[in-house]
């Protein structure tokens, strides 16, 4: 019987692996018997071998990932500059954008995001995107109900 997955998931990996390092602990099948029941290579049992003697486990580390690039003082400094309005920061309205944000935190930071990334900073620091009310806020209501009495009658009686 042999190791047979039909998708190779990280739990997957890692129970082959654990598994693995049990035969390879009991030092009764050779590095070739493994490779062969567990489908890797001889290459890969050595490797599992020396991380074995040295760590004692094949376990799944956690990759910890890069480092944040904002400590934490900065991200609440930021939140406020946020709050403070995209024009009090010299933008011509009220609208932060994620190209905004990223000059924003390279002006006051010195570090600078790809506009597409800065969406994660801003939902770590609790702002959710926000869409436009796709309206004029100088709409006028009551001329638009007069054009649609007057003109659009009109309008469909000429045929357009």
């Amino acid at each position: 019987m042999e190791w047979q997955p039909n998708q190779y998931s990280r739990a997957q990996l890692e129970a082959r692996r654990l598994a693995a390092a049990e035969w390879l602990q009991q030092g009764t099948h050779t590095h070739r018997e493994i490779a062969e029941y567990f489908g890797v290579s001889v290459v890969t049992v050595t490797t599992w071998n020396a991380r074995l003697k040295k760590k004692g486990t094949l376990q799944a580390t956690v990759a910890p990932g890069p480092s944040a690039r904002l400590t934490s003082v900065q991200h609440e400094h930021l939140r406020t500059l946020l709050r403070e309005g995209a024009k009090h920061h010299g933008f011509r309205d009220e609208t932060w954008t994620t190209r905004r944000v990223v000059e924003l935190i390279g002006r006051h930071f010195d570090v600078w995001y790809h506009h597409d990334h800065v969406r994660k900073v801003l939902r770590q620091l609790g702002f959710t995107p926000q869409m436009p009310d796709g309206r004029a806020a100088e709409r006028n209501e009551l001329r638009i109900a007069s054009w649609k009495e007057q003109v659009v009658p009109e309008l469909e009686k000429k045929g357009c």
